[in-house]
């Protein structure tokens, strides 16, 4: 298991007193990448207050040779003289250090040292508790997938004092709860797989809480980095690791607290969110959301419908789906779940933002609508979205769909990319929804074996 690195750019002793730094990197630290550059801008400056120093300069290092040796004259004035360096660092698996030093005519002395600062991609999790994505069998299977290129800032702790404090680095961590440098376990699978892939380090800051409707995820408008929020706490991380200008995802799962609250009302609230992540992480480039599942507190489909629409409202949104993810105990995953979910995500995020070709399976499965076949009324055709993808369905799939009459499914077959569900008899249904469940199969899977999106449909003549 990785230790968590170490906080600096530390000041030398017996220089604090004659050195202020105002902006430069941590030990640890990772600056996103410009697009177009592949590259980070890192500016150090500060300073200096002892006129026996005449010139500041730098030593930057890329995996020990050196990158860059830069220098400026000090020139004083009542007193104090400032001084500034801008290097640009690339972005892929090199570690680089910083070392600043002041000198006079007769003598040197080494200031502060950041080590192991590097360059790549930004993400941000937010929901509540599949979202938090713990350990909660006590596996201790996630950090498997520990890297020293996945990294992650401060704390998610529920606490503003918490939040405020903590300005550490770590090696993210996928089986702790919200605490120092914690990502969660398909987060922080995500993040291995997408350094394995690119060989480009990756930041994730998780700001999920447990157990919290899509009401407490609200930003204060008066003051977004509020950290006594949710939304604050995680953006106050945010702009404090330098990732807010430059986040390229957020991943959204949450919705199993919101049981009682009705579809167009969630949808209002994520309308709301989207705007205001919109505006305070200005780079997303695509949000993820993944749809809750049966169980943990979610008994009817309407939050699950209003989930499975948001991609059609919002073009920078996708859906995933948790169903026929193994390992679900009726709320939360254990590790094989987890793992599941972070390939879910990551075949999504290498197809959108790494541009990598991919197979159509890596979309949840999902419809367009449904209606009857014929006038008898006791045939469905739920027509499917995406013709390229070949579905299987398994032995007593039927059973976990649902029309609002007496009437029920009894067989599922296919035809192309559409289902046709058999009835008992011919019905006067409005209504046909897919549940899925909790727990194991029977299941409606892709070639990944991504699980059918749940929905509810009105039902055409």
């Amino acid at each position: 298991m990785i230790r968590a690195l170490i906080p600096l750019l530390a000041l030398a002793a017996p220089l604090a007193g004659q050195v202020k730094m105002t902006d430069g990197p941590v030990t640890g630290q990772l600056y996103p990448r410009d697009l177009v550059t592949n590259e980070a801008v890192v500016r150090l400056a500060g300073e200096a207050s002892d006129p026996a120093y005449s010139s500041a300069s730098l030593l930057v290092t890329q995996d020990g040779a050196i990158w860059t040796l830069e220098s400026v004259n000090l020139v004083y004035v009542n007193g104090v003289a400032g001084f500034a360096f801008e290097v640009p660092i690339e972005a892929g698996l090199h570690r680089y250090r910083f070392r600043l030093r002041l000198t006079g005519p007769f003598s040197y002395e080494e200031v502060g040292v950041a080590r192991d600062v590097v360059c790549g991609d930004a993400f941000l999790i937010q929901g509540q508790s599949n979202a938090v994505a713990g350990d909660a069998h006590g596996e201790a299977l996630a950090n498997h997938m520990q890297s020293a290129w996945v990294r992650s800032y401060g704390t998610a702790k529920a606490s503003s004092g918490a939040a405020t404090v903590n300005r550490t680095w770590y090696a993210a961590d996928g089986e702790g709860q919200t605490d120092k440098g914690t990502v969660g376990a398909w987060g922080l699978r995500m993040g291995k797989l997408l350094v394995d892939r690119y060989g480009v380090p990756v930041a994730i800051l998780n700001g999920a809480l447990g157990a919290t409707p899509i009401q407490w995820h609200q930003r204060d408008d008066a003051a977004p980095a509020n950290p006594d929020t949710i939304y604050g706490r995680l953006l106050y991380r945010a702009r404090g690791a330098g990732l807010a200008e430059r986040a390229r995802a957020l991943i959204w799962y949450q919705g199993e607290a919101n049981g009682s609250l009705s579809g167009y009302d969630y949808f209002r609230q994520f309308q709301m969110l989207r705007r205001d992540w919109l505006e305070d992480y200005p780079a997303l480039e695509r949000i993820y959301l993944f749809q809750v599942r049966e169980g943990c507190g979610v008994a009817d489909l309407e939050i699950r419908e209003s989930q499975r629409q948001l991609a059609d409202w919002f073009a920078d949104v996708t859906v995933m789906s948790t169903n026929a993810a193994p390992g679900h105990d009726g709320c939360h995953y254990a590790y094989a779940g987890y793992r599941e979910l972070g390939d879910r995500i990551t075949r999504l995020v290498a197809r959108d933002l790494y541009l990598e070709p991919s197979a159509n399976a890596v979309e949840a499965p999902n419809v367009w609508g449904a209606q009857f076949t014929s006038p008898v009324r006791d045939e469905i055709r739920v027509t499917g979205r995406d013709p390229h993808q070949a579905l299987t369905v398994d032995h007593l799939a039927y059973r976990h769909f649902a029309l609002d009459a007496p009437e029920r499914v009894i067989g599922v077959t296919l035809d192309g990319p559409d289902l046709l569900l058999q009835l008992t008899g011919p019905t006067a249904a409005a209504h046909v929804a897919y549940r899925g469940h909790s727990g194991p199969g029977p299941w409606i899977t892709n070639s990944y074996g991504v699980g059918l999106l749940s929905f509810q449909l009105p039902i055409q003549p």
